[in-house]
């Protein structure tokens, strides 16, 4: 199923409220925007950009990565959790920019497996999910490493010149725990409100 199906108005700003709520609820409630596995501590929110892309569309999830963006900027204004928070989630190339970037990768690699073969849906559903997923860690991660790098690289105890390598582990770790997340997680969200978006 190609994204982009139309939907009604009322609809479509139904289902953009109840996942703002859960976007919202995610970031201020404790626990409910991270799954606690020790020593890792992936983000379970960018499932819920990745689900309003497959289920809406490729603007819809840029608009619930908006929002994500923009609420991780009033919690970094408003309650910061470390010292980190007051200088690198304040900045919309961090915090805004990869969020937006998720919807449109996840809509970008739908299409385009969708379209390289049609009948993979699940393949499809799986893959722009992994691809969403990173998309939101490594631009968060490149980001800080070209704004921030020396003082970021302070902040966490490491040698500048090692910077990237540590970032690479991040990417390793968490970011491979986050994709697997989302690729078992989004999926099985997503068909089940598709039946119920699109039903007659």
């Amino acid at each position: 199923m190609p994204l982009n199906k139309k939907q009604s108005k009322p609809h479509r700003i139904a289902l953009l409220g109840i996942l703002t709520a859960i976007i919202l609820i995610q970031n201020f409630v404790p626990f409910l925007g991270n799954i606690p596995i020790p020593p890792l501590n992936p983000t379970i929110i960018h499932i819920t950009v990745i689900v309003a892309t497959l289920t809406m569309s490729t603007t819809d999830g840029i608009i619930i990565g908006t929002i994500w963006g923009l609420t991780r900027m009033l919690r970094a204004y408003t309650m910061p959790a470390t010292p980190l928070d007051l200088w690198l989630w304040v900045n919309p190339m961090i915090s805004l920019v990869p969020r937006m970037f998720i919807g449109l990768f996840t809509g970008w690699s739908y299409n385009l497996v969708h379209k390289i073969a049609p009948k993979k849906e699940k393949v499809a559903l799986v893959t722009s999910s992994v691809i969403g997923s990173f998309t939101n860690t490594i631009l968060v991660l490149f980001f800080i490493y070209l704004f921030f790098g020396e003082p970021y690289a302070q902040a966490i105890d490491v040698d500048v010149s090692n910077l990237g390598t540590a970032l690479l582990v991040i990417v390793g770790t968490n970011g491979v725990a986050e994709a697997i997340a989302a690729g078992i997680i989004a999926p099985l969200v997503t068909v089940p409100l598709r039946k119920i978006t699109y039903r007659k």
